[in-house]
């Protein structure tokens, strides 16, 4: 998706989205009154550090009143109120800031002499400040706008973001908080602003903010798991409330965002827990181009500013009340790395989809992965990700696999995918050669094919299908390989849109997901009725949409293992093992990078599928996943492998 707006028009639309914003200044008067009358009083400023030569352009607070101060004419700088010394000489702009330990801050600037980004560790000794270079970020045949810090508690990494001339914006992992190691790993590139004027980090809330000097500031997710959705904070006259032109951006402690504007010397603070923004305008004649804030108390911040006239910095407090981040009940969440990655499919775009896992019951090292391309067909890998064959036969959404002894070929083996260009249910088989051969189309009365799973029992061979509007049919596959065919024995519906569902085979129960709502549970035998029962609603463990499940069956329980969608996790509950089941709540977990093995996370996962066969390196099973944003680097999407032994970290 691409997230400029290039016209006035769809300006004015996603002005709609900040209505509650431009009513809402922290100094509210009665619209009669003037503009000026609705911005607190004009501050006192003061000079702040060296003033000669400076050519500043961003601070950022290092705490006990220090600053890190950039310049084009000296490098970066430590300064107080009264003085300042050099720490690395050179011609530097922007600063970006994390804080790792008590003692030690991540550095981001621009090195304008080299045309690029550079990362340094900044240490606190006893008595100074010591600079150490770590890695530098050279966009491609692009100049660097700016750069900003993301520190992901998730997957304990630091990125940095840089917007570049090309109106694009690059993420690269630079640190590695759990090994307290230098990275330099391209995660993404996406669109953002036709030219950015600063870029800072809300680390709490993932959140990326992007300036555009004539239009507004954006807010887009920063995690790269998730889409890079991009929605308008605040925009410039006439659109919104804010002055042009926007300049660099900064966020406090308190994760409050801050801007200036150099008409009218503004400056604005925005908290997106509040969607207030509160301004103010600074006494004397200035231009300026930054601001970074330091919360003195909770009453009280240190604005550091660069004064475009001057190209020195100055420094006022102004009266602010620090925002609290009030907590959400979060369920714990056990962070896993996966093992492996298939190839990606073949194009970009909302592509693959759901896994299965065929078992070699003679060669466990030739057992093989089975994905859908629901714009292609099926992907076929081996144990190690690669991809083996591909079968062109239609958008293919979801697969399942049986071995059972009553289905008479060559390996007992039937996979079924659901196939959205037929409407009709696809069947393969996998010969002595261990080749996946297409069998067969089994036709249906469905109008808008979606989601299926596989049923085995003494009674038969089962498919469930579903479509958009609640409804599954269940058939039954009847004849052998060459006159096979599919009876229609069952139908029943669930309130709204299912997908995901899964059988046990031994118990004759079946699992099903609503999307919106949540699982549900019914009698896998046709002669079972038609009434589902509820299981477990979405909640703050079940974030929908609910997506993929499967069963692992270990010795002495049974996991449902299911795609927590909207949160970009995984929830495991424990199935009692009553004639009619529930679930208990057993663990969550996400998939987050493996930097040691260059494979990222896995985010808005559609289906996954699970075993407990002993493989290959995997003495207890895999987890395997679709991957909604394939990463490090940007590649169309994939499926992530996943060691059973890592998810048992998440069972509580």
């Amino acid at each position: 998706m691409n997230f400029k707006l290039n016209t006035i028009s769809a300006v004015l639309g996603s002005a709609l989205l900040i209505t509650a914003i431009s009513g809402c200044t922290s100094n509210e008067e009665p619209s009669s009154q003037s503009n000026a009358a609705m911005v607190k009083a004009a501050i006192a400023v003061e000079k702040f550090g060296p003033q000669q030569n400076m050519q500043g352009s961003q601070a950022a607070a290092l705490g006990n009143n220090q600053w890190l101060i950039a310049s084009e004419s000296q490098g970066l700088l430590v300064a107080d109120k009264d003085q300042s010394s050099v720490l690395l000489a050179g011609n530097f702009e922007s600063i970006s800031l994390k804080k790792i330990t008590e003692q030690q801050f991540l550095l981001a600037s621009l090195d304008n002499n080299q045309d690029n980004v550079a990362i340094f560790k900044l240490l606190k000794t006893d008595s100074s400040w010591q600079l150490t270079e770590l890695t530098r970020i050279s966009p491609p045949q692009a100049q660097p706008d700016d750069v900003c810090l993301f520190k992901n508690t998730d997957n304990e990494t630091v990125s940095a973001f840089v917007p570049d001339v090309r109106g694009l914006i690059s993420e690269t992992i630079i640190y590695d908080l759990a090994t307290k190691q230098a990275k330099n790993i391209a995660v993404r590139e996406f669109s953002a602003v036709t030219e950015a004027s600063g870029c800072a980090v809300n680390d709490e809330t993932k959140t990326l903010y992007v300036g555009e000097a004539e239009l507004g500031v954006w807010a887009i997710n920063a995690d790269a798991e998730s889409d890079a959705n991009k929605q308008p904070v605040a925009l410039v006259e006439p659109y919104g409330e804010l002055k042009a032109e926007i300049g660099a951006l900064s966020v406090s402690q308190d994760g409050t965002l801050w801007l200036t504007a150099t008409d009218g010397n503004m400056i604005y603070a925005y908290h997106e827990n509040t969607e207030k923004l509160s301004q103010w305008s600074l006494s004397g004649d200035h231009t300026i181009e930054s601001v970074a804030a330091s919360l003195i108390n909770n009453n009280q911040a240190q604005l550091v500013l660069i004064d475009d006239e001057t190209g020195a910095y100055i420094q006022a407090n102004v009266n602010y009340t620090a925002q609290t981040v009030t907590s959400q009940n979060q369920v714990a969440m056990t962070h896993l790395h996966a093992s492996a990655q298939t190839t990606p499919v073949a194009a970009f775009g909302d592509a693959a989809d759901d896994p299965a896992i065929w078992i070699n019951e003679h060669d466990a090292k030739s057992s093989l992965i089975l994905g859908t391309d629901k714009r292609r067909g099926l992907m076929v890998y081996d144990l190690a990700g690669n991809k083996v064959q591909s079968l062109n036969v239609g958008r293919l959404n979801n697969v399942d696999a049986r071995q059972h002894q009553d289905i008479n070929n060559e390996t007992q083996t039937w996979i079924t995918a659901s196939n959205r260009t037929l409407n009709s249910i696809s069947v393969f088989t996998v010969d002595s050669e261990n080749k996946v051969n297409h069998v067969t189309e089994v036709a249906t009365n469905l109008t808008e094919m979606y989601g299926m799973c596989m049923y085995s029992s003494e009674s038969g061979q089962y498919v469930f299908v579903n479509d958009k509007s609640g409804l599954f049919q269940q058939y039954k596959l009847t004849g052998e390989q060459g006159n096979l065919s599919g009876e229609l024995v069952r139908e029943f519906t669930l309130p709204s849109q299912p997908e995901g569902c899964s059988a046990d085979d031994k118990r004759g129960q079946l699992f099903a997901g609503e999307e919106d709502a949540g699982i549900w549970y019914i009698g896998a035998e046709p002669t079972s009725g038609n009434k589902a029962v509820m299981l477990q609603g979405v909640n703050e463990q079940l974030v929908a949409d609910v997506e993929g499940m499967e069963i692992y069956h270990a010795d002495d329980a049974r996991y449902l293992v299911v795609s927590s969608q909207g949160d970009n996790s995984y929830v495991l509950y424990k199935i009692s093992d009553n004639t009619q089941p529930s679930l208990s709540f057993a663990g969550k977990f996400n998939v987050i990078a493996n930097l040691d093995k260059g494979i990222d996370g896995a985010g808005e996962t559609d289906g996954l599928t699970v075993t407990a066969k002993a493989l290959p390196g995997y003495p207890e099973g895999m987890l395997i996943v679709q991957d909604g944003y394939n990463r490090m680097p940007l590649q169309p999407q994939n499926f992530k492998i996943i060691d059973w032994r890592e998810v048992k970290k998440a069972i509580k």
